[in-house]
């Protein structure tokens, strides 16, 4: 079955207090907000490049056989679509760079593999998501703090474990730019962003065949939503396991498997359960992977 045949991921060297983060750049209040939301710590990596993280998560998987296609998907606006200084070292191997649909990018290109590896066109694709800042000052917005990470998952049709049994991303953009869209746009899209985060885990659950997750591994640094999220869904809050975010904040959209990776390998998500991956993007994304690992 089509799944996640290996992984692995690199995340900044230093992890730092938000306090030792956002001193000087955010007022006490907006510290103290940040905690209330469920932020604690971040890891940070100001000074290294993005392509040395890229790097080091790929080395991590040791593999035996090179994949066909490398699919590096990123919410970064300086790395262009040709960049040639991105993975020179994965040599004859076509690197494709994908971007857009920020917080839920990774998604879309798991997706995107899948449908190349069940298609037959490859035997096996991988799948990197990275994000990073190289500054303090860069990863503070929309009230969160950034980490900086990469994760690589080897995507393959001969996959007995972490089966991917569907994917839904949907688009539907209210607040266009972000953090700098029109206050009403803002307003708007907050107002319907839990209902259209449990429609697009309504109908991943549907492509599955199933009723329900076992569990939900959830991307953002903000608990209060997913408290909102859980009671729309009418879910235990307890499935939803986000307890990791204090330690990471926000990862942009690879944060959902950085977690599951964590879960899995803490023993948290045994054997046969399913995990839906989850990220809702600023201004009207949605990426879902539901998984039984």
């Amino acid at each position: 079955m089509i799944g996640i045949a290996k992984y692995s991921f690199e995340a900044g060297r230093a992890s730092r207090s938000i306090e030792d983060i956002a001193s000087g750049l955010c007022t006490p209040e907006e510290i103290e907000n940040m905690h209330a939301i469920g932020l604690s710590r971040a890891y940070t990596d100001n000074s290294r490049m993005i392509d040395d993280m890229i790097h080091s998560a790929f080395n991590k998987l040791c593999l035996e056989q090179m994949p066909g296609l490398i699919l590096v998907a990123h919410s970064l606006p300086f790395i262009k679509a040709n960049d040639s200084q991105i993975m020179t070292y994965a040599k004859d191997i076509p690197v494709l760079l994908v971007s857009g649909l920020p917080c839920v990018i990774m998604h879309r290109a798991v997706k995107l593999a899948s449908d190349m590896v069940r298609a037959g066109t490859y035997r096996s694709v991988l799948v990197i998501g990275a994000d990073k800042a190289y500054s303090d000052r860069e990863r503070i917005f929309f009230g969160t703090v950034m980490s900086d990470a990469a994760v690589a998952l080897l995507i393959s049709n001969e996959c007995e474990e972490h089966c991917i049994l569907a994917s839904h991303v949907h688009t539907n953009i209210i607040a266009p730019y972000g953090e700098n869209s029109d206050d009403g746009d803002i307003k708007r899209f907050r107002a319907v962003n839990v209902q259209m985060m449990r429609e697009a885990i309504r109908v991943c659950t549907e492509k599955a065949g199933l009723d329900e997750a076992d569990y939900y591994v959830p991307h953002t640094s903000n608990s209060r939503f997913w408290d909102a999220v859980s009671e729309l869904c009418r879910t235990d809050r307890r499935r939803f396991l986000d307890g990791g975010i204090k330690l990471t904040g926000h990862m942009n959209s690879h944060d959902s498997f950085y977690h599951y990776i964590t879960l899995c390998n803490e023993g948290i998500i045994t054997k046969g359960k399913t995990a839906m991956l989850i990220n809702p993007g600023f201004g009207g994304s949605q990426g879902c992977t539901l998984i039984r690992r």
